[in-house]
């Protein structure tokens, strides 16, 4: 990608997004970089070599991956927190309010009406991000994994630092959950690369990780780490050093109570269909309907039980 040093002009507005929209769809300028994609406060577009800079405040700081900051939070489906608009289209919905003072950010993600998607070629700056296809499906396309393909209800996919890749296509009411960490980090378009790429290959490092494809038709259910549930694990741990483990957990409906703590930095748990009820440190109870969430500090003591057969919830450990 070519990089161009000097912005020519910087513009303040209100509303990133709709000056955005003048700036491609009416000047002809492409987007070089946005800044968060989920609520974006900062985009670069250029055309030859002029480059301006949107930005919806006078200092934008790009956050680098902050220490733990580990807080206890359960957000519902239906809370009154708003979607809002991020790139190509997307509408945000974050789960984690407090974002662990900015070390991780969990998004609920939508795009309501299916066709092709208004992407691009990009790139995150991140340490981990991963996305979980809840609902619908989409065609996604990678740097060097071949060709295009079909992420359905259930697939997961590890997405490692810096991998090109874009949205083609989604059905209607396409959803995902996406974790990422840090919070805020920047997305930048590679506009000279074509994807799919000639190259594959499955196995490349991008920056200490590798890129994982976790379909849900293939996967085996295994024996989770409490009697009474069984677990399609993602494969992330090994493909990101160790930073991550995700899977799928669903209930046989012979579970039992039990109590237990995690020695972890971030514990989610996302319910996908059927219910739970989840207590903390012997105390509050919360009962989860689908599309709820909730956060559990590592070393934090909690109680799972009624959760009924069939019940499945998404469970990331980071």
């Amino acid at each position: 990608m070519k990089t161009l040093n000097q912005v020519n002009k910087t513009i303040l507005c209100d509303n990133v997004n709709d000056v955005l929209e003048h700036y491609t769809e009416n000047l002809g300028y492409r987007i070089e970089s946005i800044f968060p994609a989920d609520n974006p406060r900062e985009v670069i577009v250029f055309k030859g070599d002029t480059r301006i800079q949107l930005i919806k405040e006078e200092k934008i700081e790009i956050e680098t991956t902050p220490p733990a900051a580990q807080s206890f939070v359960s957000t519902e489906l239906n809370n009154k927190s708003p979607w809002i608009a991020g790139r190509a289209g997307m509408l945000y919905k974050d789960l984690i309010p407090d974002r662990q003072s900015g070390r991780l950010i969990a998004s609920h993600i939508k795009i309501p009406d299916g066709g092709p998607v208004a992407d691009y070629v990009h790139f995150h700056k991140i340490r981990f991000q991963m996305i979980y296809c809840y609902k619908g499906w989409a065609k996604l396309v990678y740097e060097d994994q071949g060709k295009p393909f079909i992420f359905q209800a259930g697939d997961c996919v590890l997405q490692p630092p810096e991998i090109r890749h874009r949205v083609l296509e989604n059905s209607d009411g396409f959803e995902v959950v996406e974790i990422s960490s840090p919070a805020s980090h920047m997305t930048c378009t590679d506009p000279e690369l074509d994807l799919p790429t000639r190259e594959i290959s499955p196995d490349r490092d991008y920056n200490g990780q590798n890129f994982v494809q976790h379909i849900a038709k293939k996967a085996e259910w295994r024996p989770w780490r409490y009697p009474g549930f069984e677990a399609r694990d993602f494969g992330f741990f090994p493909a990101t050093n160790g930073i991550a483990q995700a899977s799928v957990v669903r209930s046989s409906g012979e579970n039992e109570i039990f109590t237990a703590q995690q020695d972890t930095e971030f514990h989610f748990i996302f319910l996908l269909r059927g219910g739970m009820a989840i207590q903390i440190q012997g105390k509050d109870k919360y009962d989860l309907g689908e599309g709820d969430s909730i956060t559990i500090p590592g070393g934090m003591e909690y109680s799972m039980n009624n959760c009924p057969k069939g019940s499945e919830f998404l469970e990331i450990l980071f």
